[in-house]
């Protein structure tokens, strides 16, 4: 959960870059400061759990580091929007997770009231990340091929980094 924390730091730190980097497209840049500010909501309501006085001097895993850095590279490079595309994959995933894992049955013990703040399936947030890149698109401000190739790494990095979560048997969780 750490790596989570920071992840939303950096997250809302990639934002503001490519929103300083939009140039006179106020929608775009008037959008990506608000998304900066709510993944800095999403990192200080972290902070409270777990008290990260420098999240630049957290050691990340190698996928989590990868990741940021990925997201990093493209607010950075690229154009503007193609940030909010690299971020799609994780603003997809975790409603995905709650519509597999039955997020709205409270059945959950003494994670229930996480599991249906973090894992709605009803967010739907994705949906205006998707609608800034389609108008992007049809503006001719992004190719489908680099479209494709960013968000193919956001999603192998994705992946990768949900996957880095250390995992027990059942049998040596409580040891």
């Amino acid at each position: 959960m750490v790596d989570d924390t920071v992840y939303c730091y950096e997250g809302s730190k990639s934002l503001k870059i490519a929103g300083q980097r939009s140039g006179d497209n106020v929608t775009l840049q008037n959008f990506l400061e608000l998304e900066s500010l709510s993944w800095f909501g999403y990192w200080e309501w972290l902070n409270e759990i777990w008290h990260i006085d420098n999240p630049e001097g957290v050691r990340l895993g190698e996928e989590a580091s990868a990741y940021m850095n990925h997201i990093r590279n493209v607010a950075e490079n690229e154009m503007p929007v193609y940030t909010i595309l690299a971020l799609t994959p994780c603003a997809r995933l975790w409603p995905w997770l709650g519509q597999q894992l039955g997020s709205g049955t409270n059945n959950f013990g003494l994670y229930t009231s996480w599991v249906e703040t973090n894992l709605d399936p009803g967010n739907t947030g994705y949906m205006e990340y998707q609608e800034h890149v389609q108008w992007a698109y049809e503006e001719g401000l992004v190719t489908v091929e680099r479209a494709l190739e960013i968000y193919t790494t956001s999603m192998q990095f994705e992946v990768e980094f949900f996957n880095s979560v250390e995992r027990c048997e059942p049998s040596q969780c409580n040891s």
